[in-house]
């Protein structure tokens, strides 16, 4: 590790300051994942902070998932991509209030990417996962005893099985926390018979798209998915106002 890695902080935010530092460390490559970190009292006196101040920040960074603390061996880089280090992302868009068009806009981005990912590189036994997951949606469905809460979660299995066939575990933890992000909107589009049809047949479209491994005909299926997503929201929102 270079010397000057950590250096003297001169700012008041303290904490974030040596967050700051973590990250540029990284970026740099002075520090690489699964590197032991130096003990509490050397970057202390690297930073030249109390460890009070450092102590918070090092909860922040584990919190994230950037470092992971091991008791009675020490601090190191985490080595893997965990679903903790998208949880600012996630506060991000939960704080966003009612339905936009950045936000579709956005999960747009991620929906069509990671459904073309997973028609280059799915396995005959992902697709048949996926299948298996769109079935059982649709069983649920056609039960008496759904709830609107079981029919959200079986929609989110769907797109879970179609993150899986990525088999890229980053693209499968940052699509999860975002796809769980949606399940309030997805269960008002779904709350009647009519969206939860759109939804069935949009996951059926989906699912031979991907099966077809067609990039175009994936983001084609993706997009006519969400536009029915979009109206159904818009729909339910305009009734309540």
């Amino acid at each position: 590790m270079n010397s000057n890695t950590f250096s003297n902080l001169k700012r008041k935010a303290v904490a974030e300051d040596i967050i700051e530092a973590f990250k540029r460390a990284l970026i740099i490559g002075d520090l690489q994942p699964g590197n032991r970190i130096p003990s509490e009292i050397e970057l202390a006196q690297k930073f030249g902070v109390g460890r009070s101040a450092l102590r918070e920040a090092m909860k922040m960074l584990s919190a994230m998932g950037v470092v992971d603390i091991r008791q009675g061996d020490g601090t190191y880089i985490t080595s893997a991509p965990s679903l903790s280090m998208f949880r600012p992302l996630s506060f991000a868009i939960l704080l966003e209030m009612g339905f936009t068009d950045e936000l579709y806009e956005f999960r747009e981005l991620i929906q069509v990417g990671y459904c073309q990912l997973a028609g280059r590189k799915a396995t005959e036994e992902d697709l048949q996962r996926i299948e298996e997951a769109n079935e059982a949606w649709v069983n649920l469905a056609q039960s008496p005893d759904h709830t609107i809460e079981s029919l959200v979660q079986q929609d989110l299995n769907f797109h879970y099985a179609v993150l899986d066939a990525t088999h890229n575990q980053f693209i499968i933890n940052l699509g999860r926390s975002i796809e769980e992000l949606f399940f309030a909107s997805m269960r008002r589009t779904i709350s009647n018979d009519e969206g939860l049809y759109r939804g069935i047949e949009g996951h059926k479209i989906i699912l031979n798209a991907i099966r077809s491994r067609n990039q175009e005909k994936i983001g084609t299926a993706v997009m006519e998915s969400l536009k029915n997503w979009e109206r159904g929201l818009r729909q339910k929102t305009s009734t309540e106002t």
